[in-house]
């Protein structure tokens, strides 16, 4: 599929903001520390993704029952994705899931960050953690290392484009991860 000539809509996904695709969409995001999480009902052709950048609203701040941006936390990004999905008529055992990002360092620096410091691995982790909790597991996950990553998801398939960026932002590796079989 060559999605330069394609008729389907693109839209940019912003840190802290998900997206429900319902019609056909292409969404791209950029990823360094930050995850994106995507769960796709093959059965009704549907998708939902966020970029969160924050394991948990809890860390931040854990008196506050409702924050004003519930998608740049891991925890309750998904959450609200599940939530979502399953409004739209999908069912939680159908959903295929995929994790991204959670790169650790992306400075040019060797000086390693204090552990409470590593935004990164904190966010896969939590991610993990929560999906668990909820009886749901990555069907595919390209996560940690120390590069961003460019993705474009389409919400109607399920299809993951990747790219690794360098710190110069050069393109390193493409993978295309597909749902078909």
């Amino acid at each position: 599929m060559s999605l330069k000539n394609s008729d389907i809509p693109h839209v940019f996904l912003h840190t802290g903001d998900a997206f429900i695709g319902v019609n056909p969409t292409i969404v791209s995001t950029v990823l360094g520390s930050c995850v994106a999480i995507s769960m796709f009902s093959p059965r009704m052709k549907q998708g939902a993704i966020c970029h969160a950048f924050l394991p948990s609203r809890k860390e931040i701040n854990p008196d506050k029952q409702i924050s004003i941006q519930i998608c740049r936390y891991v925890d309750t990004a998904i959450d609200h994705l599940l939530a979502c999905m399953l409004r739209i008529g999908t069912r939680k055992n159908e959903l295929e899931v995929k994790i991204f990002g959670g790169a650790s360092g992306l400075t040019l620096s060797k000086v390693r960050a204090p552990n409470s410091f590593a935004v990164g691995g904190r966010n896969i982790q939590m991610a993990l953690d929560s999906l668990s909790a909820i009886g749901l597991h990555p069907k595919a996950m390209d996560t940690g290392g120390n590069v961003g990553r460019k993705i474009l998801f389409a919400t109607h398939s399920g299809d993951i484009w990747l790219k690794r960026l360098d710190k110069q932002t050069l393109l390193k590796t493409t993978c295309h991860l597909t749902n078909k079989k």
